[in-house]
């Protein structure tokens, strides 16, 4: 699949003109990197503006003592590292979770394109607004809610429909679960125990979690 098609997946870019996703691909550069690789570190200073063609990539705060707290799991056709379009230093580190391409933009290229079309000027703005009220609700969740209500509400929001069946996609791992709300992996395997003899959610060997009926009230 070529650039434009890979960035026309992204659900929030649809009203783009085929014109303009063809430019981001022309402008800019293709990168491969393999599972493990690291893209960008918490702390440094970078400007590029990365978009996932292909792979898949996690979005992650280092806590020290080897602990992290995952933000996003990025899947083709999202873009990151727009947080560093002031040259400030990077707020996040990225890694690949397998094999992925990726389309790099560099920050002069960025400002380039967005004084020229308004329109995806006014979608990077969007998405900038998306990401500080999602942090906002992370922060907020982390400070008022206790670790079985994090995790209900990431369940919530991460669950996928399949037909009449809803579940976590299998991919979200106890680990990744405990890395996306604060708490450890013990802590999170009690909660998700307690969920099911509660009749909340089940453990299938082939779907993963799947929730049984809704867990938010």
């Amino acid at each position: 699949m070529d650039a434009p098609s890979q960035l026309r997946k992204d659900e929030s870019i649809p009203s783009l003109p085929a014109n303009l996703l063809a430019r981001l691909a022309s402008i800019g550069e293709v990168q491969e990197f393999n599972t493990g690789d690291i893209l960008l570190c918490e702390g440094e200073v970078s400007s590029q503006l990365y978009v996932l063609l292909s792979g898949k990539l996690k979005v992650f705060a280092s806590q020290g003592k080897g602990r992290e707290v995952v933000y996003n799991t990025l899947q083709p056709g999202e873009y990151f590292g727009e947080l560093a379009f002031d040259g400030g230093p990077r707020s996040a580190s990225v890694q690949a979770l397998q094999g992925s391409r990726c389309l790099v933009l560099t920050a002069d290229t960025l400002r380039e394109l967005v004084h020229s079309e308004p329109e995806f000027a006014v979608h990077l703005i969007t998405k900038l607004m998306r990401l500080l009220r999602r942090s906002t609700q992370q922060l907020k969740s982390i400070a008022l809610d206790d670790v079985r209500s994090r995790v209900l509400s990431l369940i919530e929001a991460e669950a996928v429909n399949e037909g009449s069946i809803r579940r976590l996609p299998k991919s979200f791992t106890q680990r990744d679960i405990a890395h996306r709300v604060g708490a450890t992996r013990e802590m999170v395997n009690h909660v998700l125990q307690d969920l099911a003899k509660e009749g909340f959610v089940a453990k299938d060997p082939q779907l993963g979690l799947v929730i049984l009926k809704s867990i938010l009230r």
